[in-house]
């Protein structure tokens, strides 16, 4: 009847994704839950005392209650895991009518973030905590129990990054290659292994800031550069432009014709200053028309001041000069979204813009600016041809900055190489030879191919498996440096007069370091997990030793390279991409020695690994003092990092004395008397590294038996080869 009330269906919201996501998100609830009945239903036998409850609880997860099965017996095994050691955060299983399954975690303790469906995808597991950490304040990883289904793993592990947070709490998606993103997975390692190293070892002021800050990225990239008031119709006298202009060609292009290379970067002609309009007249309007091209000349002017800047004398002098060139240079270009305005001549400005954003650590700015300039040069046809030989080197600078920054960001390129027609550049008269340019490009290729294919960031082959990946990208690099020709080559100590070609072969040498750290990071696993579990060593059998061995070798080298372009370009500091290739190498040096064997290191082979690492941190101080938060966040990460290595390589079942005398040698560092980082004290600062840690009460490490929450986990680090981590997220 009319009177009857009608009950309508309580609506359901829908959301419409595709079919790759689905099954993507089907896998990975089909790992979690056999994670979870692997790991949960021990705890909830051990913890549930009431047996209806804990029967309702384990009927979720499909599994008999042990209690009913083998009685008191498997309880007592099952206490092993208590449930006390699982933070609230754990993850529960629930079954809807459908008979889906629905996993359901506590709120995430970071920042909510800015795209609330983006970061649930790359929300982390939830951590367990133990409850005798000497580190409280820190989880240990997600223990996920998958390694019996290696098959299964090979297809399901995810290769596609991470949302880390800044200081700020904004969270920005970093990829496998990026830097930030191996820093969190080296951050669980860390938190995993060291409280079972040394289980009274107290958090000292060095290394908790480290690990406390998983999920997290220490740099300020996000931060918008500051607006200065300024005049965009000013320009310094003439001389002082001539100046800047020489010191940018000499430093960052083909320094002034006197190099070799003819230089691995091209900007434009710098050989003398712009010719001013007369303006006097003229409205604002008009004159930013006239002055629209002269925009090139502010950011170059920026980007001289910045690469040359020491820290001040004089605390009144302002020290970010570079800022306010680089607004009168924003100023005279206008919105860069305004295609109307924008032809393919302000290609090079936007470029330019380009890595002076990267010199000023805004790393996504840049990533905004490269990616906006190569559509500009894509809409006016220059990935096709140009006409000019200048204008064609424009873009090829354009195109290594683009490689230049997905890899750094571990984020696809803005084009992929089978769009682009333009021939490479080559030699023209009154121009600086093209083979360092040439050869950058090529390499940049190479970056690219590592990042797609091997890192599986957007891979294009995917009918390669992970070893032929990475077989190919050694081959691809081998390839490349047997074939450059005379002016590119180093000499027979490893070195060059050019520092352009300094800085390419430290690039080379970063590629290197980046296909083969997957391998290397999993080699350190399996060697702590050995000492853990095993109390053996099998580093001489690992079938990948070579590489090991070249990764570190390859590190090496680009320490003594970046001291050549110092001396070469003394008083002038390094480039960020320097400065990124040795904080890589640092790195890579300090997990080495988790893994070689601490007999086999000849005491010259210590102090010279002390020199570099005092060298590389004193580098990033130096950065620090005219301002820089990536100077200072670098100098932190090293230091603490360092504290760490040293004392998971602390040797056990020995004695203080002994451990002094093998020590490494004191530093030779003239660093000591400047910490630009905060929160240090005068006696940490001056205290020798040695004598640090071994000042620290030292205890045998724990023996990992089975029936321990990390066993299996630890087992696996173990049995898995390096071919396990297909989808290098280790």
């Amino acid at each position: 009847s009319s009177s009857r009330e009608c009950v309508y269906p309580v609506p359901v919201e829908k959301v419409t994704i595709t079919r790759s996501e689905l099954e993507e998100l089907r896998h990975k609830v089909d790992l979690y839950e056999r994670a979870l009945q692997d790991t949960v239903p021990e705890a909830i036998s051990s913890a549930v005392p009431d047996a209806t409850r804990r029967h309702e609880l384990l009927s979720l997860l499909g599994r008999s209650d042990p209690y009913q099965a083998t009685g008191g017996l498997a309880a007592s095994e099952a206490a092993r895991t208590p449930l006390s050691s699982v933070q609230p955060g754990v993850i529960a299983v629930t079954t809807a009518a459908d008979g889906q399954v629905h996993l359901v975690r506590a709120p995430s303790e970071l920042p909510p973030p800015q795209q609330p469906d983006l970061q649930r995808q790359y929300q982390s597991l939830p951590q367990v905590q133990f409850q005798d950490t000497p580190f409280p304040q820190l989880a240990a990883p997600p223990i996920v129990q998958v390694h019996h289904h290696r098959q299964d793993d090979e297809v399901g592990v995810s290769t596609e990054g991470r949302l880390l947070h800044d200081p700020d709490g904004h969270a920005r998606f970093l990829g496998e290659t990026s830097g930030a993103t191996f820093l969190d997975y080296l951050k669980e390692f860390m938190t995993t292994v060291l409280p079972l190293a040394y289980q009274n070892l107290r958090p000292g002021s060095d290394g908790s800031a480290f690990l406390s800050s998983l999920g997290c990225y220490q740099t300020y990239d996000s931060r918008p550069l500051h607006d200065r008031d300024v005049d965009p119709f000013w320009f310094p006298p003439r001389p002082d432009m001539e100046y800047m202009l020489s010191e940018l060609r000499h430093f960052l292009q083909d320094g002034n014709g006197n190099w070799p290379s003819g230089g691995i970067y091209w900007w434009g002609d710098l050989s003398s200053a712009p010719i001013l309009p007369p303006m006097e007249r003229d409205t604002p309007l008009v004159r930013l028309s006239k002055c629209r091209h002269l925009a090139f000349y502010h950011t170059a002017f920026g980007v001289v001041s910045q690469a040359t800047a020491t820290p001040p004398q004089d605390l009144t002098v302002d020290c970010h000069l570079s800022e306010y060139y680089f607004s009168r240079a924003r100023l005279l270009l206008g919105n860069p979204l305004d295609i109307t305005r924008f032809t393919g001549n302000e290609v090079s400005t936007l470029t330019l813009m380009g890595f002076y954003l990267i010199e000023m650590n805004r790393r996504d700015a840049a990533y905004m600016c490269v990616s906006n300039a190569m559509h500009i040069s894509i809409m006016h046809g220059a990935h096709r041809v140009w006409a000019d030989e200048s204008g064609k080197r424009v873009f090829w600078t354009l195109y290594v900055l683009d490689r230049y920054l997905s890899c750094l960001m571990g984020r696809p390129p803005t084009i992929m190489d089978d769009a682009i027609r333009l021939q490479l550049p080559c030699d023209a008269p009154g121009m600086p030879p093209a083979d360092g340019l040439k050869a950058h490009v090529q390499l940049s290729r190479i970056s690219g191919h590592i990042v797609c294919n091997t890192y599986r960031v957007s891979p294009w082959d995917g009918n390669t498996g992970p070893v032929r990946n990475l077989e190919e990208a050694i081959r691809l690099l081998d390839e490349w440096n047997l074939n450059l020709p005379p002016s590119l080559q180093l000499s027979s100590n490893g070195l060059s007069d050019d520092p352009a070609c300094c800085l390419l072969h430290m690039s080379y040498n970063q590629l290197i370091i980046l296909t083969i750290r997957p391998i290397f990071f999993a080699a350190v696993k399996k060697s702590f997990a050995e000492r853990l579990v095993t109390r053996q060593c099998s580093l001489r059998s690992h079938p990948q030793l070579h590489q090991l061995k070249r990764c570190a070798a390859a590190a090496n080298h680009n320490i003594r390279l970046a001291r050549q372009i110092l001396a070469l370009n003394h008083p002038r500091k390094l480039l960020q991409a320097g400065l990124h290739f040795i904080f890589n190498a640092a790195i890579c040096l300090m997990l080495r020695e988790l893994v070689v064997e601490d007999e086999a290191a000849e005491p010259r082979d210590k102090k010279a690994l002390c020199q570099d690492l005092d060298f590389v941190i004193a580098r990033f101080e130096d950065e620090s003092r005219i301002g820089s938060n990536y100077g200072r966040d670098c100098a932190t990460v090293l230091r603490d990092l360092r504290v760490l290595v040293g004392r998971l390589r602390t040797p056990v079942d020995t004695s203080l004395e002994p451990l002094r005398s093998n020590a490494m040698p004191p530093q030779q560092s003239t660093t000591t008397t400047y910490d630009p980082i905060e929160n240090r004290t005068a006696a940490d600062i001056g205290q020798q590294w040695p004598e640090k840690l071994t000042s620290e009460a030292l205890q045998q490490p724990i023996l990992v038996e089975q029936g321990h929450i990390l066993y299996d986990e630890l087992v696996s680090w173990i049995d898995g080869d390096w071919q396990s981590y297909s989808g290098y997220l280790i």
